[in-house]
């Protein structure tokens, strides 16, 4: 079954698989990359208005971050970010834009590796940078936030498993309510309450609250199932954790 002939799916949609993403477009599915390349999105930029004027989805995300209809106009999107950030110091705008405590994000060094790239210091202004500098500050935040190539696949060359998930949930509340997305702490998406229904039915205790937010009590959780299941006690639900939720007894 390719997507063309499941009628309510639409660009920007995003269909998550025991922790894998598949993100579809006009005509193609984007798998198997980094998020940024998945999400046409090379800055990484979060789901919002602000974005949406920038040519993001409406009301499309993969996970936080917005999804962008093509490379192009995700890069334009960064470029955009900055152009209206003209008062912020190069740091400022990375304390904002990749705030500590937010996944590994370091942006004091953030800014320092962008500040070396525009031979600049990070209490620069972006109003005081030109055209080309401006380019290269969205070049290095495309290279710092990765952008590593996956799998391309048009309506009729889906992956097995992805179009098997069409077949067995051919609508979008089937699809939602079945969601497997790879979680980690802050991820926010309405599969991480399966995450949290699984974990308290093998015995978690106290029982997570089945919210779809994967704060530190989920991440708890999630570190005493790896462990009682020979897994990376890592407190990030990805393919591995996902399959082994599944399989588990209880």
């Amino acid at each position: 079954m390719g997507w063309t002939d499941v009628s309510d799916v639409e660009p920007g949609d995003v269909i998550s698989i025991l922790g894998i993403d598949h993100v579809f477009f006009e005509e193609v599915t984007r798998t198997g990359g980094t998020a940024s390349w998945n999400d046409q999105n090379p800055g990484n930029i979060i789901s919002s208005g602000e974005a949406e004027q920038y040519g993001a989805y409406a009301g499309k995300h993969n996970d936080i971050f917005a999804i962008f209809p093509d490379e192009a106009t995700g890069f334009t999107a960064v470029r955009r970010y900055l152009e209206h950030r003209g008062g912020k110091t190069v740091l400022d705008v990375m304390r904002a834009y990749a705030p500590a405590g937010h996944g590994a994000n370091d942006p004091q060094a953030y800014a320092q590796r962008i500040a070396d790239a525009l031979q600049v210091s990070t209490d620069t202004t972006l109003a005081e940078l030109d055209d080309n500098q401006r380019t290269v500050f969205a070049q290095e935040i495309q290279r710092v936030e990765g952008w590593r190539s996956g799998e391309e696949h048009g309506p009729d060359d889906l992956p097995d498993d992805l179009a098997q998930w069409l077949t067995d949930h051919p609508s979008r509340e089937e699809r939602l309510e079945a969601d497997q997305p790879f979680a980690k702490t802050g991820t926010v998406a309405e599969g991480v309450k399966n995450i949290q229904r699984r974990l308290n039915e093998l015995g978690w205790s106290p029982p997570l609250d089945v919210d779809g937010k994967f704060g530190p009590h989920s991440a708890a959780a999630a570190r005493w199932f790896q462990t009682n299941n020979g897994l990376t006690a890592d407190g990030i639900v990805g393919n591995q954790t996902w399959r082994r939720l599944v399989d588990s007894q209880g």
